[in-house]
């Protein structure tokens, strides 16, 4: 992979992701039971899909847009605007389609999530 690449920091991420979201099946499965902690883990799913398709979007523009500060402004809306996409799917298969619990679901979502505050130690 090329230097200019620096996925340390979004690796370590996504492995405090998955322990978060073992931790929350887990907590719901002991708290509410199996469809609660299937809804959380749905939920934590959600926030992991995000990072996993931030993750491709910067090793894709390391490679395609080098140095060009255009083109890198470019993948970062396109980014972005996949990423709230990704989101709003997945929020409406979860409650629409699978039925799942609303509270575990946003709760999977939402402390997942917050390993973003809590993980970056760069």
């Amino acid at each position: 992979m090329d230097r200019r690449i620096r996925v340390q920091p979004i690796n370590h991420l996504l492995k405090m992701q998955v322990v978060v979201l073992v931790l929350i099946v887990l907590f719901f499965l002991w708290w509410q039971g199996e469809s609660a902690a299937l809804a959380g883990c749905f939920g934590a799913s959600i926030a992991i899909a995000n990072t996993l398709l931030q993750r491709w979007h910067l090793i894709s523009a390391a490679k395609q847009a080098k140095s060009d500060a255009g083109m890198n402004l470019r993948k970062a809306y396109r980014c972005v605007a996949e990423r709230w996409l990704l989101t709003i799917v997945m929020f409406v298969v979860g409650f629409a389609v699978l039925a799942f619990l609303p509270l575990p679901l946003l709760t999977g979502f939402i402390v997942t999530q917050l390993a973003l505050l809590f993980g970056n130690t760069n």
